[in-house]
């Protein structure tokens, strides 16, 4: 993506956020998906920091736009440590999603108002430290594109999005975090759009 199409996007999360905040857009139709965390398993967990995913929603249709060609995902995520330990260090909060029956894919993701992270060509929300027990909230937009980048796009109707914390998408060390945490596998949560239950529900009316 280059700096024209970059200043582009963050200019329309800006615009669009803030209608979706006047009221303009539609009623909020994603439920999205929410991690519990048990009281119990605090008390068994090491000593030290744990961040993890604990909501991500879509928050209203996926904006597809054709000029430049895009489709973007209004997304919510929410962020907790749940460890004992704070985390000072700075780390990522992003996304990937693509469409199922389509050509798009992303793996940028930025909230207006908050820093952004470049790494290896790819956008992630900045988050300065997070006390023990403390959680975030970020609402902005994943960045999809077609592929290849040059292809006619097919923006399709159904997503798939992964949402993370202190993971880094760069392809040199794809998938790894730069937090030192008591569980390193609690970083991701995959959602759909539209919910599961929908989908199912449309291919029965379909048929």
């Amino acid at each position: 993506m280059n700096g024209k199409t970059m200043v582009l996007c963050i200019g329309l999360c800006l615009v669009l956020s803030s209608s979706m905040a006047l009221g303009e857009k539609a009623t909020i139709s994603q439920i999205g998906t929410t991690k519990v965390i048990s009281g119990e398993s605090l008390s068994l967990a090491k000593m030290g920091a744990d961040l993890t995913v604990t909501s991500a929603k879509v928050l209203g249709d996926p904006i597809v736009l054709t000029g430049p060609q895009l489709v973007l995902v209004p997304l919510e995520i929410t962020v907790k440590n749940v460890g004992t330990a704070s985390v000072a260090a700075d780390f990522e909060v992003g996304a990937e999603g693509w469409a199922t029956d389509g050509n798009v894919y992303g793996f940028n993701y930025l909230a207006p108002g908050e820093d952004d992270i470049e790494r290896g060509g790819r956008h992630s929300v900045l988050c300065s430290g997070l006390a023990a027990g403390a959680e975030k909230t970020y609402s902005g937009f994943l960045i999809l594109n077609p592929q290849p980048i040059t292809a006619t796009m097919q923006p399709g109707s159904n997503y798939k999005v992964i949402a993370m914390v202190d993971c880094d998408l760069d392809p040199d060390h794809y998938r790894k975090g730069f937090v030192s945490e008591t569980d390193e596998t609690n970083n991701e949560l995959t959602i759909y759009y539209p919910p599961r239950y929908l989908m199912v529900a449309q291919k029965l009316v379909a048929t």
